[in-house]
């Protein structure tokens, strides 16, 4: 999980309610984007003994980054790099789950639990469809280039030896930022107040905020047994039994396992609406009860 000290509070409702409903078994690692403070450090730990917190390694990664002239720029450019290239390059893990700050879980994922198990990779189709850095067709018709449809990368599992591949990731990139002035137009995707498609600068002409979602899936679009995670469904079943994966502005239903709050300043339901239910629904009395009922874990 890449933390910032603004949502460090987020960060702790998330871990809690992920290692409390997921039903998954995870080493926790932290990757601190540069802003958060000793003292949130300190609370890490307390509150998640065995977990590992990165911090001060930007120069390892640009080492390993050597002879990636756009990788090493991503990474300096913007901290949502460290979303990218601290797993893929710091991970002992054969397997690997990325999750946002901004997840909060309700009930287990069979879906998700399943993708573990035989290491498949998955994401949830997206809350923002399309949200890459150039649109899906100029990046197919006219890039060579084929991501997965409608990613979000909020949370992603995948086999590292399978997504470590920094020459398709350099040159996907170089791809991505260095097309023709002629095409710029033609290849807007994800659009905010950070991209001006007339800039004399290449590199304002794209949102560097979804580079990260847009490499990952365009990994995850080299990978034939992908899974595509249910977002919504309008079958009373699904809403009952099933396992949503939803987003922003969504009701909390039995059938729903996880929402991820993008936008959130936006919706403001993050702790009005999630952290509220997960109260209302005991989480901290059960969290407390099964830490006095375990022996105390050493680091």
């Amino acid at each position: 999980m890449l933390v910032c000290e603004k949502d460090f509070l987020r960060s702790f409702w998330s871990l809690k309610s992920f290692f409390h409903y997921s039903g998954l078994s995870a080493r926790l690692v932290i990757q601190d984007d540069g802003t958060l403070t000793s003292e949130s450090i300190a609370r890490y730990y307390d509150h998640f003994p065995e977990c590992i917190v990165n911090t001060h390694n930007d120069d390892k990664i640009r080492e390993a980054l050597t002879g990636y002239p756009m990788c090493q720029f991503f990474l300096g450019h913007h901290a949502i790099a460290k979303k990218l290239f601290h797993p893929l390059l710091l991970s002992q893990a054969k397997y690997v789950l990325i999750m946002d700050s901004d997840i909060l879980w309700f009930k287990q994922s069979k879906d998700i639990i399943n993708c573990v198990k035989k290491r498949l990779p998955f994401y949830v189709d997206g809350g923002c469809p399309g949200a890459y850095v150039r649109n899906q067709k100029f990046m197919e018709d006219k890039l060579g280039l084929y991501p997965a449809d409608n990613v979000n990368s909020g949370i992603v599992g995948y086999q590292k030896s399978k997504f470590l591949d920094l020459e398709f990731i350099e040159a996907a990139m170089q791809k991505l930022v260095h097309i023709p002035k002629e095409s710029i137009l033609e290849s807007v995707g994800y659009f905010d107040d950070s991209v001006d498609i007339n800039s004399e600068d290449i590199n304002q002409t794209l949102c560097w905020w979804v580079m990260e979602q847009t490499i990952y899936a365009l990994l995850l679009g080299r990978e034939m047994h992908r899974q595509s995670l249910k977002r919504w469904s309008s079958r009373s079943l699904d809403q009952l039994l099933g396992d949503l994966h939803q987003f922003s502005n969504s009701p909390i239903m039995r059938g729903t396992a996880l929402i991820h709050y993008i936008s959130d300043s936006a919706h403001n339901q993050f702790f009005p609406a999630g952290v509220q239910h997960l109260i209302k629904r005991r989480l901290l009395e059960k969290i407390s009860n099964s830490h006095s009922d375990s022996p105390v874990k050493s680091n």
